[in-house]
């Protein structure tokens, strides 16, 4: 039985092949497996003893690694720029107006209306009909303090 023998021109092949495969799926992802076949038959033509073993497990780190570092970069919170970052966190548009209460806050909690919407509300103890200015947001609860 003949074992497998891969030259390093192979793997060069093999991911620019990979690379432009990348323009009939885009999806940003056979990109960087294309790579990690080019850093693997530029370790072979480096090191033209190394087994296949070690092309592979090259191949694989390099590609895995890649696909996670470009996601990690391209969908962390820091690249989210907009003129309208709260655009979909509306509770966050409300930081800092203020409105009444139509429900007291007992034990922490109680009610005020937004339009036509009642939500609920966290802070000091407050009666029914109190101003208060929105500090902050948790989850789908204001938390509110007396204006």
């Amino acid at each position: 039985m003949e074992t497998l023998a891969l030259e390093f021109w192979h793997w060069l092949i093999f991911g620019v092949l990979l690379m432009a495969l990348e323009v009939f799926i885009p999806a940003m992802l056979v990109m960087w497996f294309g790579f990690g076949a080019i850093i693997a038959g530029i370790a072979l033509w480096l090191i033209p003893s190394l087994p296949l073993s070690g092309q592979i497990l090259i191949f694989a780190l390099v590609s895995l690694v890649s696909v996670f570092g470009w996601r990690k970069s391209r969908f962390s919170e820091a690249n989210i720029h907009s003129d309208t970052p709260d655009l979909n966190n509306r509770l966050h548009s409300h930081l800092g107006k203020e409105y009444t209460l139509t429900e007291a806050i007992i034990n922490g909690r109680g009610t005020m209306r937004v339009g036509d919407t009642a939500w609920r509300v966290r802070g000091d103890d407050l009666p029914s009909g109190t101003r208060v200015r929105v500090t902050g947001v948790d989850g789908v609860i204001f938390i509110v303090e007396k204006a």
